[in-house]
């Protein structure tokens, strides 16, 4: 992803994002059906929902690039950020 053009990237953390969705969807089948332990499942799931968490940061971030905010979000209630 760091290497695709401005203009995809949203489009590649939302494949992302769906992409982890149905991931998340098979691995809770597979504790349901008892494929899957529950301590290996909360563990899992912990996991994911961590990169679910990052996906979403970056895809927020893009999108205020993308909108023009003049600061990043980290310097919005900063004096340490310059214009």
């Amino acid at each position: 992803m760091y290497f695709s053009e401005k203009e995809r990237k949203t489009e590649k953390i939302i494949e992302c994002i769906s992409i982890l969705d149905t991931l998340k969807f098979l691995i809770y089948v597979s504790w349901e059906a008892k494929f899957v332990s529950h301590k290996h499942y909360e563990d899992i799931s912990i996991n994911l929902d961590n990169v679910g968490k990052m996906f979403g940061g970056w895809k927020k971030q893009l999108k205020e690039v993308t909108f023009g905010d003049k600061k990043p979000s980290h310097c919005r209630d900063s004096n340490d950020c310059r214009d």
